[in-house]
């Protein structure tokens, strides 16, 4: 039976405390939290057995701790990092709750539930900002799993900006999609851009 196909996967980092406050996280650099630690050691073990030749993170200390448990249950050297993986700017709002955002920015918030394209945070970026830099980064590493599958341990919203880059999510369905903390998302060789 021929080994299966180099792919590019896409991680969420697990949980942080401010993850589980329900706290915008952003660019700010909170560690994993037990139970992160808990959900990146889970999800290596359901790892084990894959074909994994490499591991990327983005260089918050969230995903850099997930990523490096990936890689010592995969016995692989250290992760490498790629400023392209980062979270988007919340700007203001990071370290901020909904509520506590709410009260500030109610219109900039109904904004980036509604019409997300067109939010732009306070003191913080875009989802113009981020594209060309998820972009950057899945041709990278597209052409990286051509020949060994690679794990790119980042973000939600990275997350969710590069499933739409890839055709796998529309555009429209941009913020109903979840993307719980220690996610995988393999993308079929076809859609790795």
């Amino acid at each position: 039976m021929p080994a299966p196909a180099p792919r590019l996967a896409l991680v969420r980092h697990g949980a942080t405390a401010w993850t589980l406050a329900g706290r915008y996280q952003g660019r700010a650099d909170p560690p994993l939290c037990p139970q992160g630690i808990a959900e990146a050691a889970t999800l290596a073990a359901t790892l084990h057995g894959q074909a994994i030749g490499q591991i990327v993170t983005s260089p918050l200390q969230r995903a850099r701790q997930t990523a490096a448990i990936l890689a010592s249950a995969a016995n692989l050297a250290s992760p490498e990092t790629d400023d392209n993986l980062s979270e988007i700017s919340y700007g203001a709002w990071e370290g901020l709750t909904q509520p506590e955002i709410k009260s500030s920015w109610p219109g900039l918030l109904r904004e980036w539930k509604h019409t997300p394209e067109s939010a732009r945070f306070p003191g913080g970026g875009s989802l113009a900002d981020m594209r060309p830099r998820v972009r950057a980064a899945l041709s990278t590493w597209r052409r990286a799993a051509h020949a060994q599958s690679v794990l790119l341990v980042t973000h939600a919203i990275w997350i969710k900006l590069a499933l739409v880059e890839t055709g796998l999510l529309a555009p429209a369905d941009f913020r109903h999609i979840r993307v719980p903390t220690s996610t995988l998302f393999w993308l079929p060789p076809e859609k790795n851009l």
